[in-house]
């Protein structure tokens, strides 16, 4: 009677236990969402890259929690740029639903969407009012990574430049991994190598970041106090590119024969001082119709003899110019007298996977057709010259019809 009680009172607690324990589990599981337990003070800085900005050249992107918004459902944060040699910096407030960027100063605006669609990208899954639990199998399905489920997909200890970390990778597969690694004490994810969604290889980068610094200040931090430099005064009296009505168009060979060069460029006879856009394609030499990816590439202006006089990379504080997908799009100042300009496109090589290839390197050169802008004092003198003919003409014709 004893043994058939004790058995009875055992599958009795087991039928209890197996209600109680699946409502208790996810109590103690461990979830997140980009923002959580972001507080006052909290500053990061990140060195990034994504496609959309200059071919995922990579620059530094910081920002401190200065204060809660007016409403109280968002903070203000500062926020800086340091993208090669252009510094920006300005405000834009967060939320707290989501971290995503709202009313952004303008000349901050290009960068907030570029933070957007990276550090802040996880909150397309997660969110304050959805957080996603690490045991899930899976967060969301997301169309923008070509529907393709976002998982966790494990622990592993990461180092970066701002430390070493136990995170959770959470990634998605199609044709390669891309993953983002999430530390769940921290409001935004530390590190993320993420591949675009394209048919080429080698498959570039969609976008790729890595937190520098992150700390806590109720001050503003140091990094944050840098000097702004005045934007240049706007060219007057330009012509606006317009590619389809009037651009000049040609492809060449490079010295080496490795590649071919195919270039537009408009207005197509840019003044001096005043922009000019040039379209690059990167194909290869025995089809046109196929271009070659990952192209590390310089535009350096050159005078009469070749001798270099300026380089496009380093005037925006890099080494190279990057085409991920074998195009290139820029937008370049004629600084040149006229009537010519020399600009010679330098191919340095190709990265494919971890090995940089020179084999397509060589040179082209493009004589982009120049002229000046006249002067105010030139264009006042020929104004009152034209002024004076017409006032000798009038003049003329009044005297010979009194004279009749």
């Amino acid at each position: 009677m004893t043994s058939w009680f004790f058995l009875v009172a055992i599958g009795c607690t087991a039928i209890i236990l197996a209600g109680i324990i699946p409502g208790i589990l996810p109590i103690f599981a461990e979830s997140w969402y980009p923002g959580q337990g972001l507080k006052q003070g909290d500053y990061f800085r990140y060195n990034l890259c994504w496609t959309d900005h200059n071919n995922c050249a990579p620059f530094e992107i910081d920002f401190w929690v200065k204060s809660k918004t007016l409403d109280g459902n968002g903070w203000n944060l500062e926020f800086a740029a340091i993208d090669g040699s252009i510094i920006q910096k300005g405000s834009v407030a967060i939320g707290m639903v989501t971290p995503d960027p709202m009313y952004p100063d303008p000349n901050i605006s290009d960068y907030a969407n570029v933070y957007k669609n990276t550090i802040a990208w996880l909150d397309s899954c997660a969110t304050s009012e959805s957080p996603k639990d690490f045991s899930l199998p899976a967060w969301c399905r997301n169309g923008g990574v070509g529907g393709q489920p976002v998982t966790p997909e494990g622990q592993a200890n990461v180092t970066i430049r701002a430390g070493t970390f136990k995170a959770w990778m959470i990634g998605w597969h199609k044709g390669v991994d891309s993953n983002i690694w999430v530390v769940p004490s921290l409001p935004f994810p530390v590190k993320a190598q993420v591949i675009a969604d394209v048919i080429q290889s080698p498959i570039p980068p969609q976008y790729t970041f890595e937190l520098l610094e992150t700390g806590n200040s109720l001050a503003e931090p140091q990094f944050m106090k840098r000097i702004i430099p005045p934007p240049p005064p706007p060219p007057t009296n330009c012509a606006t590119p317009n590619m389809q009505m009037d651009s000049i168009h040609d492809s060449h060979n490079t010295d080496t024969g490795n590649m071919i060069i195919e270039y537009r460029y408009s207005p197509s006879i840019p003044k001096q001082g005043c922009p000019v856009e040039l379209r690059l394609s990167f194909e290869k030499n025995f089809d046109p119709n196929q271009k070659y990816s990952n192209v590390y590439y310089d535009i350096l202006t050159v005078d009469d003899a070749g001798n270099k006089l300026s380089s496009e990379a380093q005037s925006l504080g890099r080494q190279y110019l990057f085409a991920p997908v074998g195009n290139d799009d820029r937008t370049l100042t004629i600084k040149q007298l006229p009537p010519v300009t020399h600009y010679v496109i330098s191919i340095s090589g190709r990265e494919t996977g971890n090995y940089f290839d020179t084999s397509t390197s060589g040179l082209v050169k493009i004589d982009v057709q120049t002229a000046s802008i006249p002067e105010f004092g030139t264009l006042v003198t020929l104004v009152l010259a034209a002024a004076l003919i017409s006032i000798i003409m009038i003049s003329a014709r009044t005297s010979h019809r009194l004279k009749i």
